[in-house]
């Protein structure tokens, strides 16, 4: 039995021995199919010194079915077999047939190798002009602002106001420009960002721009978004002279304005202060200009600069008196005052029957030297009234002469 084993078990290694023989030396031709091998092109340099490209979207896979020794099929991959074709003939723009030939690695002869079948053998490519121009970066913006905000378009910033492309001419032709989108939805805070493009037609729709190269890959965007705010106009009128707000015709041209700014900025503003009026120094109807004055970093989105302010005195008259009441109050201790003015000519004003009335008598210059010294000096009077709603229009000084005392 255990000799019967082992004359089956050495017919076997007879029997494979001489099948490896066979195979190795006998008959050593196989063949093998390879599929989806990609085509390069070659000379594509020289094209593009010529001006051309090529414009095939597609450019199909090749299936070989190759025959050979055994031993050089073995060593044939997908990942060593090249497939090539060569544009580098091709000297004007159209459509080209290309005959494709596959090249083995190193070790393998292609002599040693025979195509049993090739699909396809040939195959045709479109070249094209290859162009190359300047197109404008135009910012379209989207989306609205949060109430309050705007955006400051007119000073916005841009990295690159062109963008250069090339490719085929076809293509070139029709863009027009380099589209930034800006989505300001309910923005509040200015925008500092790299942004890509679109490339698009004159109709602003997108151009198929896959054979398009352009010399920046996106657009860095500055933009100021701003707080709105609208700012009361405000003078600041003192009464005086016996004029007051009650009892004059006080118009300003402009109430209010609108501003623009940073949040920190407008956050405490309200209001804006364009000066000081001070009634008993204005004799008769007058109108007074104010410049607007903002401060920086503050736009004035109005465009008004200046404001006027228009004051009557329909209520009111004018009279002029002759005072020869002045008293010198406040003397320093140890000086002695000599009042050299003796009589003042001033106006007095208020309502029309009150002033009418009012006497000389009931009118007192009062001067204070408390700051004067040894010496002449000119100071301020202080025009006292008798009389309700009446008071002095101007100013008047009085000339003195202190001594020391005793």
């Amino acid at each position: 039995m255990k000799n019967k084993l082992l004359t089956a078990l050495l017919s076997v290694a007879i029997a494979l021995s001489i099948w490896l023989y066979v195979v190795t030396f006998v008959s050593p031709t196989t063949d093998k199919q390879f599929q989806n091998l990609p085509i390069s092109l070659q000379g594509e340099t020289l094209l593009q010194e010529r001006g051309l490209m090529i414009t095939s979207k597609e450019i199909p896979a090749v299936s070989l079915h190759l025959e050979g020794n055994r031993t050089n099929i073995n060593k044939l991959s997908n990942s060593n077999i090249t497939i090539s074709a060569d544009v580098s003939r091709i000297a004007e723009a159209g459509t080209h047939r290309l005959t494709i030939t596959p090249l083995y690695p190193g070790d393998v002869t292609n002599n040693a190798i025979n195509v049993l079948s090739q699909s396809p053998s040939v195959i045709t490519v479109e070249v094209e002009k290859r162009i190359s121009k300047e197109v404008p970066v135009d910012v379209e913006y989207v989306g609205s602002l949060q109430e309050g905000y705007m955006a400051d378009k007119e000073n916005k910033t841009l990295s690159h106001e062109v963008v250069a492309i090339s490719g085929p001419q076809s293509v070139v032709d029709q863009i027009t420009a380099a589209k930034v989108y800006v989505d300001l939805e309910q923005k509040v805070e200015s925008i500092s960002e790299t942004f890509t493009f679109t490339l698009c037609d004159a109709n602003d729709q997108p151009v198929d721009a896959q054979l398009i190269t352009t010399n920046v890959a996106g657009i860095d965007l500055t933009l100021k978004i701003l707080r709105i705010k609208e700012l009361q106009l405000l003078v600041d009128v003192i009464d005086g002279g016996g004029a007051s707000i009650d009892n004059s015709d006080i118009t300003i041209s402009h109430q209010s304005i609108l501003v623009s700014g940073s949040d920190s900025i407008l956050e405490s503003m309200e209001s804006l202060e364009l000066g000081t009026i001070d009634l008993s120094e204005i004799l008769e109807d007058q109108t007074l200009t104010f410049p607007i004055r903002l401060p920086e970093g503050v736009t004035n989105e109005t465009g008004v600069t200046e404001v006027t302010v228009d004051i009557q005195f329909s209520k009111l008259a004018i009279k002029k008196v002759t005072v020869t009441n002045i008293e010198a109050v406040n003397v320093p201790a140890g000086l002695a005052a000599q009042l050299i003015t003796q009589r003042l000519d001033i106006q007095i004003r208020g309502p029309k029957r009150t002033v009418e009335k009012i006497e000389a008598s009931k009118i007192v210059a009062k001067v204070d030297l408390s700051e004067a010294q040894v010496g002449m000096a000119t100071v301020k009077a202080q025009i006292v009234i008798d009389a309700e709603n009446v008071g002095a229009v101007g100013t008047y000084n009085v000339t003195a002469k202190l001594t020391s005392a005793g």
